[in-house]
């Protein structure tokens, strides 16, 4: 007699709860991205942060992620001062007791440059965070460095800088807005002490020439700055390439 075949066992149907938290857990993530794409990028920005801070995880900007011995790294070319140009670095050196004296010792930094001499002056050095308008009581900085230059024929180029956080206001509606007036903002004030006008150069870069990371307090500070360029001409040339070595 033949035996009885046995009823297969009932298919386990215990895969429909994970796959279900999946599909729950899918659902959120679009829901997430969605309302990130119609929020702004500064917005984005803030849920990338807060759902790093749940994860326990942190955000890093994507160059920070390079191999640094990928990034080109610039050849800056060795000057060194002509005649003129030691004269201007005694006054310069005023200046920099002047800072000191206010308490913004740090907050200047010079490079002498095959171009020029390049003023490097921290954001709080002139002005309020967000604003394009000089502080007043800073009145005083930009009239040492008007000494500086009335007399040179060199033109000068004010170079606004930010760092990588948007803005965005009615009046600054990117940072390309605010480090250009900025950087305006000095010209006119030169131009009002009797600069002429044709010497003189308003340009603004927003966050596209950093000279530190934008990952930290520390670096955002040093990049939001204004850069004052006295220019080289012929003829009167403040620094000159220094002869390579053979």
């Amino acid at each position: 007699m033949a035996k009885k075949k046995k009823c297969p066992e009932e298919v386990s149907e215990r895969w429909a709860i994970p796959y279900a938290d999946f599909l729950t857990l899918l659902l959120c993530l679009f829901i997430a991205l969605f309302a990130m794409a119609q929020a702004g990028k500064q917005a984005a920005l803030e849920y990338a942060q807060a759902f790093a801070k749940a994860f326990g995880m942190r955000l890093v900007p994507f160059q920070e992620t390079l191999p640094k011995q990928i990034l080109p790294q610039p050849v800056v070319p060795k000057s060194e001062l002509t005649e003129k140009g030691r004269r201007i670095q005694r006054q310069i050196r005023e200046l920099e007791e002047m800072l000191k004296r206010m308490g913004l010792e740090g907050e200047f930094k010079v490079a002498y440059e095959v171009i020029g001499i390049r003023l490097i002056l921290q954001e709080k050095i002139l002005f309020a965070s967000g604003s394009a308008d000089i502080r007043q009581e800073m009145y005083p900085v930009l009239d040492k460095i008007y000494e500086i230059i009335k007399d040179l024929p060199n033109p000068v180029e004010v170079e606004g800088h930010t760092d990588s956080i948007p803005i965005s206001t009615e009046k600054f509606p990117s940072n390309w807005e605010l480090s250009v007036s900025r950087a305006s903002s000095i010209v006119r004030y030169f131009i009002a002490r009797g600069i002429a006008p044709e010497r003189l150069k308003a340009s603004g870069y927003a966050d596209t020439r950093p000279i530190a990371s934008n990952a930290t307090p520390e670096g955002r500070a040093q990049n939001r700055r204004v850069e004052i360029v006295i220019l080289n001409i012929k003829g009167a040339e403040l620094t000159k390439q220094t002869p390579q070595q053979p």
